[in-house]
């Protein structure tokens, strides 16, 4: 194999390899699902959830006009005080703190609308 061959080879290489990793690279950036339960959705929440020293203490989701949701399943790893989500849910029976939701889908959000 003749030099040229090897540089062509090399380039070549080299432009798969980088066509492969920008799509990642963006996607890296990007917060991604979290899917928890299976269903249609009924309602689309973007807000902060909120810690309440109320009962042994709970999470709800207060979004931008003051609602506030009470998710009955609101995954660990998504319970912190501040942290801005977006998430897909079903209505569920009510509650004092709020319209409670099953949540379907979460993830963190980039910014709040």
């Amino acid at each position: 194999m003749s030099c040229f061959s090897c540089h062509r080879w090399r380039a070549l290489l080299q432009s798969l390899a980088l066509a492969l990793v920008l799509p990642a690279a963006a996607l890296a950036n990007s917060p991604r699902w979290l899917d928890i339960t299976p269903g249609e959705p009924g309602i689309h929440i973007s807000g902060t959830v909120r810690y309440l020293n109320l009962e042994g203490g709970i999470y709800i989701i207060r979004d931008a006009r003051g609602t506030h949701y009470h998710p009955i399943n609101l995954p660990t790893a998504f319970q912190q005080d501040g942290l801005p989500i977006e998430a897909l849910a079903r209505l569920r029976n009510g509650s004092q703190l709020g319209i409670r939701v099953e949540l379907l889908r979460i993830r963190r959000a980039i910014r709040l609308e």
